[in-house]
């Protein structure tokens, strides 16, 4: 039950003037108080609570607080507790008494399963973002894109390996609980066995105790009976690679180095105030998001007429959309679309009148394929006799593919729009506002770094992302805070007056 505001007890410590002798003005938490307005919480808490049943809940506004300091001094649901039962700036950002007692550790982890949606994720955001705004902080529309990975909180194993344990922890179950079954197990497969001969044994065994497991009063049996079940007739079984995590997945950060977790997609404005989040699974390439974190960038209350980001975010779909909706992409082109539009004189010409391509040996090609690509670039490969080619003069420097089954000569015509883009590319204004995508490159690092988005605290796409989003909310947090404190305000004319003469102002 969540206590209205007018019903709370209003208690007067005789403590409180300590605040104003040990919190420096200029502490970092006095600064937040006072810039950051979180009168926000309770009301959007709301809808989360009952009215009429249970016991008085611990005010959403003070958990709230306490999961932004976990964030932003990366603290355990412990170690963020006892700070604040010590720390009298905490207690001060936290509106308590100086001898106030603090919370049990363990309402966090309540707090944030049964309190904390998804749309709850998103609305807190666009809280930052509408104070952001409010401020004057952020006057650009254009916004950053990037991705970077979480490592996930579990091992990863081949399917083979996760079915195995599965059904090992379902015969111990049975042994320990149901032992009378266990005459029904059917014979294990050996320790090399492939992953369908697995998938059989898992199969077999699930059958033979399918009448006991059902008419038993065990849970915990019947749940993971279950989820085998489930995982085996979904195929799902194949995709997974921790039974620890089944949502994390292999990502590339390069050709050579890999990950095994998630991917934290975010869109910033170029003050440096994160306007849009997504999380996904290690192999989602970030390019298929860059239109959800525009039009998230939108709905949370940020103009976007420009768009900076790396070469992963220029494709056809992506162009599309940036031209239906008015926005620059500030992006390079992948380096194969250029170097086809700049293709150097190799000696190949196109004959006209035979209509296929010449070498620089005067023979023709002999064949010639051609390919349309969804980035709307023409491939063409022109295949010449390999008897003509060994015994030409020129072969060792001829730039044809020499393959065993073929050697051809392959070119790429790039689209009008590939060339009007890659003319724009060129531009002076484009050079110039591709320079700022480093900041989102920092940011990201500040995250990972500061406020512990390096590794998933829990398992789970869900967990992922309630602590990318809280990441995300304690940065923004402390970007207006510190951009908002270094203001000045103008000053009225009365109160000039007041501070340089000590004089009132008069009409």
């Amino acid at each position: 039950m969540l206590r209205e505001n007018d019903q709370q007890r209003i208690t007067l410590s005789p403590y409180s003037g300590i605040y104003d002798a040990v919190v420096p003005r200029d502490h970092f938490l006095r600064r937040v108080r006072e810039n950051i307005d979180f009168s926000f919480v309770n009301p959007m808490l709301k809808k989360q609570y009952s009215e009429a049943l249970g016991r008085p809940a611990k005010e959403p506004e003070m958990m709230f607080k306490l999961m932004f300091l976990k964030k932003i001094y990366d603290l355990s649901d412990v170690r963020v507790v006892s700070q604040a039962q010590t720390d009298m700036a905490v207690k001060y950002f936290l509106d308590l008494d100086p001898e106030a007692p603090m919370i049990d550790p363990s309402l966090m982890t309540k707090f944030r399963k049964l309190r904390i949606t998804e749309d709850i994720l998103e609305e807190m955001l666009r809280e930052t973002v509408r104070q952001a705004v409010e401020k004057g902080i952020i006057k650009s529309n254009s916004i950053l894109v990037d991705s970077t990975h979480s490592i996930a909180n579990a091992r990863a194993l081949r399917p083979t390996q996760i079915l195995r344990q599965l059904s090992r922890k379902l015969r111990h179950e049975i042994y320990q609980n149901m032992y009378e079954l266990s005459d029904k197990f059917p014979e294990k497969p050996s320790e090399t066995a492939e992953l369908n001969e697995e998938i059989d044994y898992t199969i077999a065994l699930l059958d033979a105790v399918a009448g006991g497991v059902e008419s038993c009063d065990n849970q915990e049996i019947q749940a993971l009976y279950t989820r085998i079940r489930e995982l085996i007739e979904t195929d799902r079984i194949r995709e997974i690679r921790s039974a620890a995590d089944e949502d994390a997945r292999f990502g590339h950060k390069n050709v050579s180095d890999v990950f095994f977790g998630y991917k934290d997609h975010i869109a910033m404005s170029e003050e440096g105030v994160i306007t849009a989040v997504e999380v996904t699974s290690g192999e989602v390439p970030d390019g298929k998001i860059m239109q959800t974190l525009a039009e998230k960038s939108k709905g949370n209350g940020m103009g976007v007429k420009e768009i900076v980001g790396d070469m992963a975010f220029v494709s056809p779909e992506n162009l599309d959309y940036c031209e239906n909706e008015g926005i620059d992409l500030i992006a390079r082109t992948n380096s194969a679309v250029a170097a086809a539009s700049e293709k150097e004189d190799d000696g190949f010409v196109y004959s006209k009148d035979a209509g296929t391509m010449q070498c620089p040996a005067g023979e023709l090609a002999i064949r010639a394929d051609r390919r349309a690509a969804k980035n709307g670039n023409t491939y063409f490969r022109y295949v010449f006799s390999k008897r003509k080619c060994k015994n030409c003069p020129l072969f060792d420097q001829c730039p044809v593919t020499k393959k065993t089954s073929e050697f051809a000569y392959n070119l790429t015509i790039p689209s009008q729009k590939n060339l009007e883009r890659l003319e724009f590319e060129k531009s002076e204004r484009f050079k110039q506002r591709l320079t700022i995508r480093h900041r989102i490159e920092e940011k990201h690092g500040e995250m990972k770094v500061a406020h512990g988005l390096r590794r998933a605290e829990s398992t789970g796409l869900e967990a992922m992302r309630l602590q990318a989003y809280f990441t995300a909310f304690a940065v923004n947090v402390k970007r207006i805070a510190r951009l908002a404190s270094s203001f000045s305000p103008p000053i009225s004319p009365p109160t000039l007056y007041k501070r340089l003469f000590g004089l009132h102002w008069y009409a």
